[in-house]
Parts: structure tokens; C-alpha cells; sequence
């Protein structure tokens, strides 16, 4: 079968001839810059463009024999490669095309992405009776060569990037009291509670005015605020690239109070010089360079002028 690859510098997503006939499949990426979204459109309505960037042989490139061995021989894949580093794993969404039921997959085989994928597949069986998130299907852990988990499919749209609303407020509430058990646990001397732990409109999806949300691999126990603030800044810093620290603060100080408030905590501030501390370890540790400039800096700011 042939397969369309987009966008045809980076190669991360790759797309099954005849994907077109199913709408679930260009749902797959939705881009946030405005230069991706002009590409997306003009890939998705030229054939010819994506004639030009596609394979005859996807086997040389995708894991189609092993992700086939978790889904019937009549379904279509489409695949997305994600971002290099150490948490870099493949992600699939499926099609029987008999049945017409849906999938989504997530394989790792780096040892990083293993042990998040693997968590998130622990997450998920435990929080099944929450009603935003996918319901876990299937969890293959092979030491040493990958892992892999099986879940329903989210229906909906991506969300756009808006304030945070009472729904969200409402699903952080829920979500910090619950009692998981993970491999993500980020002790501090502050109060912490269960997170989503990638809390950001890329991850969120709107069906019926309802949210849903997907991509627990980093859930676990973080301290009290982590979503919120992750929310706050993360688009803030990946999308529009800016790093204005104290318009965005006061942007979102109302909403913040209210979350706190609802905490019994007056003085947020300690907060949100652990998470900025916190953060700037974390993409440390992941060597992503621009995230690790903005969150130095954020930790810099509120511990100097808040």
C-alpha cells in the first residue's frame, strides 16, 4: 500500500492511500502556526503534492509487522513518528475497514518512552471510570524491545487555545483527587496531588461541548498547581514563542486565585516557583533547549519579582 508523508521536510506523519474516505484520519494533526496550516491544507487538497511525497514501500519505514500483530489484517493505519529525543515514540490510529471500529496505538521501543507509555497504560486502568478519558483496550510491556498500549478513540475536535474554563477547572478538581499509583512521582514540601502532567490544548479534545482528554503518559503525582500552570504557560512558550511572564500572570491571576481558593491556599507564589524549578529540570533532562531558556527564566521572575 502507499503511503503519503507529511510534511514532507520533518516525515513525522504518515498517511494510508485511500485515508481520505475516512474522516477520523485527518483529524490526526492539527497544526497551531499559521504556516502549518497553510501546508496542511494544500497537502490534504492536492493529490499531486502528496503523490510527490510518498512511498511505495512504508515497510522499510513504518513498524507495520509489529503493530500488526495487535490489529485485524482488514485495518488501515496511519502513523505518527513524533518529536526526536528520548521520549520519542510512534503513534497510530486505526480503521478496521469491515467493522469500521476505531483504535489508537502507542509504540515506544527507547527505553525513556517505554516507561512512559507503560505508565500511561498503569494510568489509564485506574482512572477507566472518569468520563474524559480513552478506555485502555490492551498493554504489552516486552522488556528490552517495546511496549506498547491499545485504547478507544476520543471523539471530537482539538481544542483551540482559550482561557481556562470552569469545565477545566472542574476536570482539575476531579483530577487531584484522585488516588493513582505511577512512575511519575515529583516529591516537594509543598502539597501535590495526581496530575495530567501534559495539561495543554494539544492533548485536549471538545465533543458536544464536553472535553475529553488523551496522552496520560506523564500523569502522576506532581505538585498542586502543575496542570494549571502547565496550561498557562506551555502554548505560551511552544506556539507563540514569547516569554511575557508578568502579562501572562495577570492574564490568568483571577483563575489561579479560584484554583487556589479552592485549595485553601492564599499565597500561590511558592507554587509557581516550584513547578517553573520543576519544569526547567524536566526539559533539562530532555534537552529541549528553547523550554529550558524559558523556564530559567520563569524561575528567575517569580523568585526576583513576584
Amino acid at each position: 500500500m502507499r503511503y503519503y508523508y507529511f510534511n514532507p521536510f520533518s516525515r513525522a506523519y504518515y498517511f494510508p492511500k485511500g485515508f481520505k474516505n475516512y474522516s477520523l484520519f485527518t483529524t490526526f494533526y492539527k497544526p497551531y502556526k499559521l504556516s502549518a496550516r497553510l501546508m496542511w491544507q494544500i497537502w490534504q487538497i492536492s493529490s499531486f503534492v502528496r503523490y510527490l511525497f510518498s512511498t511505495s514501500h512504508p515497510e522499510e519505514i513504518l513498524p507495520l509487522e509489529q503493530i500488526g500483530q495487535f490489529v485485524t489484517p482488514s485495518s488501515i493505519l496511519a502513523f505518527n513518528f513524533g518529536t526526536d529525543g528520548i521520549e520519542k515514540k510512534t503513534t497510530v490510529l486505526g480503521v478496521d475497514t469491515i467493522t469500521n471500529d476505531t483504535f489508537f496505538i502507542k509504540y515506544a521501543t527507547k527505553e525513556t518512552a517505554c516507561k512512559n507509555v507503560f505508565n500511561e497504560g498503569v494510568v489509564l486502568q485506574q482512572i477507566k471510570h472518569l468520563s474524559f478519558v480513552p478506555t485502555l483496550q490492551l498493554i504489552v510491556n516486552m522488556e528490552h524491545e517495546f511496549t506498547l498500549i491499545k485504547t478507544t478513540v476520543l471523539s471530537g475536535e482539538k481544542m483551540k487555545h482559550e482561557p481556562i474554563n470552569e469545565e477545566m477547572l472542574t476536570i482539575l478538581f476531579t483530577l487531584a483527587d484522585q488516588q493513582v499509583e505511577s512512575n511519575r512521582i515529583y516529591d516537594s514540601n509543598l502539597r501535590s496531588c495526581f496530575a495530567h502532567g501534559d495539561f495543554c490544548p494539544w492533548n485536549i479534545l471538545i465533543y458536544e461541548g464536553a472535553i475529553k482528554l488523551f496522552d496520560w503518559e506523564l500523569a502522576g503525582q506532581y505538585l498542586l498547581g502543575y496542570d494549571l500552570f502547565t496550561y498557562v504557560f506551555q502554548y505560551e512558550f511552544i506556539v507563540k514563542e514569547k516569554m511575557r511572564f508578568e502579562l501572562i500572570l495577570k492574564e490568568n491571576s483571577d483563575i489561579i486565585q479560584r484554583y487556589f481558593h479552592h485549595f485553601e491556599i492564599d499565597n500561590w507564589i511558592p507554587y509557581l516557583q516550584e513547578f517553573s524549578k520543576l519544569r526547567h529540570r524536566l526539559e533539562s533532562d530532555k534537552n529541549d533547549i528553547q523550554l529550558i531558556e524559558y523556564y530559567l527564566r520563569l524561575k528567575d521572575f517569580s523568585t526576583h519579582n513576584l
